[in-house]
């Protein structure tokens, strides 16, 4: 199999170094997860038919299974099938598959002896996961292999590991070897490709973590690409392009002391998104808000109401109300990414004069340096805005179509 320049730089460390602590980090699509699960399995052959135990961890089982087995399948040529205890047998060995995401999820690796393990997406693990798993990799000879995006500088996978990367142990052997990848390492991607993701890729850090790989703090205002003089439209201009609209919905984010907030977004056949109505109240009880949603859909028919889940009994007097309210997708960073990727590709546009609340929170809403969170202040409307889009937008996404 064929590795582009910086692939093959981390098979010679692998087979020539021999690190303890093998890390590739940087970029999405730069060819990371490949050539760890190529050295990888190399390393598991190494120790053929000798019933030896081996860790793959990630988030959960359906990332393992997707980021991981389905590749490792196509190179090995057969089918991977988890037995009861969750593990695959690759040449002659016990390979265990755990999720690693939460809190208690380093139980699952304790008392267990590994001769090596595989950690993907390493930051979407909790560390104490991680270091569990390395704590147990103490067979003669096992590596630890990691794979990630980046994400805050001060992460522990980059302060712990990362950082450390050239050093030894007492023996002289070495102990940590990083790689770094940005996306135009993988040379195999196609140009237009290439092209494309760079261009729809949202401003200041995503650019930098998912296009350069780097391991930066997000700062400043979040939607970076908002420009009032593009994606500002008004009513009589949105009647004048006689827009086709296939799909309605709206995004509810819940308040009393903060503002409560619904939005209405209308979808047309082309592809294009438009933010038609906010309603945005403080002080206000349940039965307001099941008059503002019943005014919307008597305006635009039975449409989805993609709710906060924080208040659930919220939720439920809107079913009760016959209205359809589905508790949204709710990720932070990745719906904030799904909602500045429209703004950068100028495909969500705002109807000017239907807005109040967002003219302010679209130029308010900004980074936590210390957390890499957005500060929760100014956030309601666009709350609101990405439970709907980035709900909405999902199935989309995993057709390769979002």
């Amino acid at each position: 199999m064929e590795l582009n320049k910086k692939q093959k730089e981390v098979w010679d460390s692998f087979i020539k170094e021999q690190p303890k602590i093998l890390i590739c980090s940087g970029a999405k699509r730069a060819g990371k997860t490949f050539v760890l699960l190529l050295a990888f399995l190399a390393h598991v052959s190494k120790y053929q038919n000798m019933g030896l135990n081996f860790v793959i961890g990630g988030a959960n089982l359906g990332t393992i299974r997707r980021n991981v087995l389905n590749d490792l399948e196509q190179i090995l040529g057969k089918e991977l099938k988890l037995n009861k205890s969750s593990a695959v047998e690759i040449f002659g060995n016990q390979v265990y598959c755990f999720d690693g995401a939460n809190a208690n999820s380093w139980k699952k690796a304790r008392g267990f002896t590994s001769a090596g393990a595989f950690l993907n997406e390493a930051t979407a693990l909790h560390d104490s996961f991680v270091k569990e798993v390395i704590s147990r990799c103490s067979y003669k000879g096992a590596v630890v292999m990691m794979d990630t995006n980046p994400e805050n500088p001060m992460h522990t996978v980059k302060t712990d590991y990362i950082d450390k990367d050239g050093q030894k142990l007492k023996s002289g052997r070495l102990n940590i070897r990083s790689f770094h990848f940005s996306l135009f390492d993988n040379n195999f991607l196609d140009p237009e490709y290439v092209e494309s993701i760079v261009a729809s890729t949202p401003s200041g850090m995503f650019t930098d973590r998912d296009i350069h790989g780097y391991w930066v703090a997000p700062e400043g205002v979040i939607y970076k690409d908002f420009n009032k003089d593009i994606h500002y439209i008004s009513s009589e201009e949105l009647e004048n392009r006689r827009v086709n609209f296939k799909k309605y919905f709206a995004g509810v984010d819940w308040g009393y002391d903060h503002p409560g907030s619904i939005v209405v977004i209308g979808q047309d056949d082309q592809g294009y998104f438009y933010l038609l109505e906010e309603h945005c109240k403080r002080h206000e009880e349940i039965d307001y808000w099941v008059k503002v949603a019943k005014g919307v859909k008597e305006r635009y028919g039975n449409i989805n109401f993609y709710c906060d889940s924080a208040r659930p009994e919220h939720v439920v007097r809107f079913r009760r109300e016959k209205l359809r309210a589905i508790n949204a997708d709710k990720a932070v960073v990745s719906g904030i990414e799904e909602v500045a990727r429209l703004f950068k590709q100028e495909q969500l546009l705002v109807v000017e004069d239907k807005v109040d609340r967002f003219k302010k929170e679209i130029f308010m809403y900004v980074w936590n340096q210390k957390t890499g969170e957005p500060v929760k202040e100014w956030d309601d409307v666009l709350d609101s805005i990405r439970y709907a889009l980035y709900t909405n937008n999902k199935p989309m996404r995993r057709k390769g179509k979002g």
